[in-house]
């Protein structure tokens, strides 16, 4: 593809070589003569002087010693010619002669269902969407158009998907919540979970997580959340809209969670919690009390970072004192 058709197709300014043929997108220090690198500040652009890369994708002009494209946000137009160059390679449309369709399916137009995939009875899927090899769609399920279900993933009776939505392998929607109660000779008696999850439009969920469906109600996953691989979300939990989880982090029940809040890896929730729209959640952070204000949060008991960094900073001036005191215990014994 040309630089200057890349240039037209992300409507940014070009300097240079627009005839210049590009392939593929490539790392900075790896690229070739027909690839096209991101270089993100002016320390990198000057090492560009002895990098391969036939184009670069700047944020100034100034820094251009070849070919670039001048953007405002580099990560987007990269993930923007990405796409261009290399778009995603799904499946055509059409049903494997070994997938399984339950009574009474509804499929929309151009859907393509894999090998040994299968979809309960009641089911309705949307125009263009992908069920990949080995999904199993329980019954009564909702999946949106252009919605992706890659292999292996399991959606368990009633769940409800958005539209252009990708859940990745291995993915487990709308499993039973971890409810129980004690019973007096101290065995745990199950609550039934008859509620569903719901995961809205745009929505991303990687390998390998779970969300489990409420006890009476909804699990809800709002739409454009993005979530990570290995995150475990459980009943009655409510996400807010474009939130971003990181991987290996728990959240436990009944925990509601505002609008735009990121969250790092190995973050654990307890349940019954609030937290506010905007939080950002350090990786590695515990959280046990409602987060009412937009903030920085870290520590394994979460409070404000700045907080954090001055109750670690005291622990370093107790250790001083500390060794003072002993010190002047020394001296005084001496005398």
């Amino acid at each position: 593809m040309k630089l200057g058709e890349i240039a037209a197709a992300l409507e940014c300014r070009l300097e240079g070589g627009g005839d210049l043929n590009i392939v593929k997108v490539s790392s900075f220090e790896n690229a070739g003569p027909e690839d096209i690198a991101l270089a993100l500040d002016p320390p990198k652009t000057e090492s560009g002087l002895s990098s391969g890369a036939g184009a670069l994708i700047l944020t100034d002009s100034a820094n251009a010693d070849r070919p670039a494209l001048i953007v405002k946000n580099p990560f987007l137009a990269l993930a923007k010619t990405m796409n261009l160059l290399e778009p995603e390679n799904l499946p055509p449309a059409g049903i494997d002669d070994t997938a399984i369709i339950g009574k009474d399916v509804a499929l929309g137009e151009g859907c393509h269902v894999g090998a040994y995939a299968t979809i309960g009875a009641a089911s309705k899927i949307g125009d263009g969407a992908v069920i990949k090899a080995g999904a199993r769609i329980g019954a009564g399920c909702l999946i949106g158009k252009q919605s992706v279900i890659f292999e292996n993933v399991a959606l368990y009776d009633k769940t409800e998907i958005g539209d252009r939505t990708r859940i990745h392998a291995n993915r487990v929607i709308g499993s039973d919540g971890f409810g129980y109660t004690k019973l007096e000779s101290g065995e745990s008696f199950k609550i039934p979970q008859r509620g569903i999850a719901r995961i809205e439009d745009d929505v991303e969920i990687g390998a390998s997580c779970t969300v489990a469906r409420a006890a009476l109600d909804v699990t809800l996953i709002k739409s454009g959340v993005k979530i990570d691989n290995q995150v475990h979300i459980a009943h009655n939990c409510v996400i807010g809209e474009n939130t971003v989880i990181a991987g290996c982090t728990g959240i436990a029940g009944s925990v509601t969670i505002g609008k735009g809040v990121m969250i790092g890896g190995m973050v654990a929730v307890s349940d019954h919690l609030n937290i506010a729209d905007g939080v950002m959640i350090a990786g590695k952070t515990g959280v046990h009390t409602n987060l009412s204000e937009p903030g920085v949060y870290a520590g394994p008991m979460a409070m404000k970072n700045m907080e954090y960094k001055r109750f670690l900073l005291s622990g370093k001036r107790i250790d001083k004192i500390s060794k003072k005191l002993k010190e002047l215990e020394k001296l005084i014994k001496e005398s």
